[in-house]
């Protein structure tokens, strides 16, 4: 089947081209296609390859303890940072409790925030991917102090993402089984009673996307909308279908927004999600939107040591998009073991998805704070409390190989890629395309001389050096070629 997904891939006829941007930097609308063969592309007809990272700096996460800060402060040193890794997309983390932290009322202050952000990274040639982010439900699912569990069990902290008012447990037991923020049968309850709907809770989720969406409608910036992170399960049959409903309520009110705010406007690529581990998938005919991504996460082998997993987790993920008809974006991953095996790991994620040509990737993340629910047990005791405090001042940031050289935009479509998957390193990649154009190359560097560029079905090359390397602009036509070392 894989073989099958490969092959789709490289015997693609080419895509239109509708102008040449030449060396432009501009930041171009982003439209997905569908078919087995599907792609995301720019305005010009140039199929693109988002890299970069998710940013949470603007999450609303459960405080262990008031002096431990959940999220480190975003600021220009972040953004001139990610510029300077040739990121070519951040993933956005915002919370449905920050946005409507009362039903009804959105808070136009935290709007602010998030189109502040958006902002930065396009001044510095990044899109962003808004991405409305939960884990276990939310903040206010949780074990008080004091609360007794059941013998063996687990007490759990708060996490991220619904508010209160549509957070509905019905007195579940707060504590896990198994340690697992999942396994709560709070969150689990809380789950099942999105996916029944209760007390509207799933059109007030569809209308929150209205809102973001109205925010942000015809911003060429924006490379897409994620529409909800991870999405977990208690009852599971009851989730498939309950989330397949919420996923189509959501695109309907992102196109209304689109319609109403900037008609005649390109519409946003909507990214959703599996639930949460993966599987099972949503069904595959759950949206007839022409404009949809999908986009999984993968820490397989990273928290596991299933030998294969990760590739099994990855070739599986692209057939999927071929039976959703869609791209697929790899919307985080991660390895935190330290040392070899963290590059290792993600030298092997970073082949995979090179090889399987998917839309782009993110990795988690960028910073985590001395307080951030990943980084902390709880409760947490007065000499824990004190031993973080001397970190809180540097939050650090998460991944082995952050940068690496990658096409932004290539004319027609890509039929191979291999680029160097940790670090500086050559680039080659083939590609057909209908008419000559320019494909946009990013390659990492610290040489004041400009990398060599060969192949073949070459026009014209010109070479601008950016912060942290190089961004090369190779004009092509028909089938061709191209080689950075």
């Amino acid at each position: 089947m894989v073989a099958g997904v490969l092959a789709a891939c490289t015997t693609a006829p080419p895509g239109p081209v509708t102008t040449d941007p030449g060396t432009s930097t501009e930041l171009l609308p982003l439209t997905a296609t569908r078919g087995t063969d599907g792609v995301l592309v720019d305005s010009a007809g140039r199929q693109v390859t988002l890299r970069g990272a998710n940013f949470n700096q603007l999450g609303d996460y459960f405080v262990t303890d008031p002096r431990l800060p959940t999220v480190a402060t975003l600021d220009q040193a972040d953004w001139d940072d990610a510029e300077a890794l040739g990121f070519s997309v951040i993933r956005l983390v915002t919370n449905w409790s920050a946005w409507e932290p009362t039903r009804g009322n959105y808070d136009t202050a935290y709007a602010q925030r998030v189109k502040d952000a958006v902002d930065e990274a396009n001044r510095r040639g990044i899109y962003v991917l808004v991405d409305l982010h939960q884990d276990a439900w939310g903040k206010f699912v949780y074990s008080p102090i004091g609360h007794p569990c059941p013998p063996g069990w687990q007490r759990t902290r708060g996490w991220d993402g619904a508010p209160e008012w549509a957070t509905f447990t019905d007195g579940a037991e707060t504590c896990s089984p198994d340690g697992k923020r999942e396994t709560s049968p709070a969150v689990q309850r809380a789950w099942d009673n999105f996916y029944r709907d209760r007390d509207g809770i799933m059109g007030a989720y569809a209308d929150l996307w209205y809102f973001i969406a109205s925010q942000f409608a015809g911003d060429p910036g924006v490379a897409g909308f994620d529409l909800l992170n991870e999405p977990g399960a208690g009852d599971v049959e009851l989730a498939v279908g309950g989330l397949a409903r919420a996923y189509d309520l959501a695109i309907r009110a992102i196109r209304r927004a689109e319609a109403d705010h900037a008609p005649g406007a390109p519409t946003h690529p909507v990214f959703f999600e599996p639930l949460f581990g993966g599987f099972p998938l949503i069904p595959f005919d759950f949206s007839d939107d022409p404009n949809l991504v999908f986009a999984p996460h993968t820490y397989a082998e990273s928290f596991d040591d299933i030998a294969g997993f990760l590739d099994l987790s990855l070739n599986g993920y692209a057939t999927a998009g071929t039976a959703y008809r869609t791209p697929v974006f790899l919307g985080e991953y991660g390895a935190y073991r330290g040392g070899s095996f963290n590059t290792t790991w993600t030298t092997r994620v970073h082949r995979l998805v090179d090889n399987l040509l998917y839309a782009g990737d993110t990795w988690w993340q960028w910073e985590q704070a001395c307080g951030d629910p990943h980084n902390t047990s709880y409760p947490l005791s007065e000499e824990e409390v004190q031993a973080r405090l001397p970190g809180c001042a540097d939050a650090r940031s998460i991944q082995a190989c952050p940068t690496r050289p990658s096409p932004r935009a290539v004319p027609g479509r890509l039929t191979s890629l291999d680029a160097h998957p940790c670090g500086p390193g050559p680039l080659t990649l083939t590609g057909r395309t209908p008419a000559g154009s320019t494909a946009d190359l990013w390659f990492p560097s610290t040489s004041a001389a400009p990398p060599e560029v060969t192949g073949s079905g070459i026009e014209g090359v010109t070479t601008r050096q950016v912060p942290g390397g190089w961004r090369v602009f190779v004009r092509v036509a028909g089938d061709y070629r191209i080689s950075l070392s």
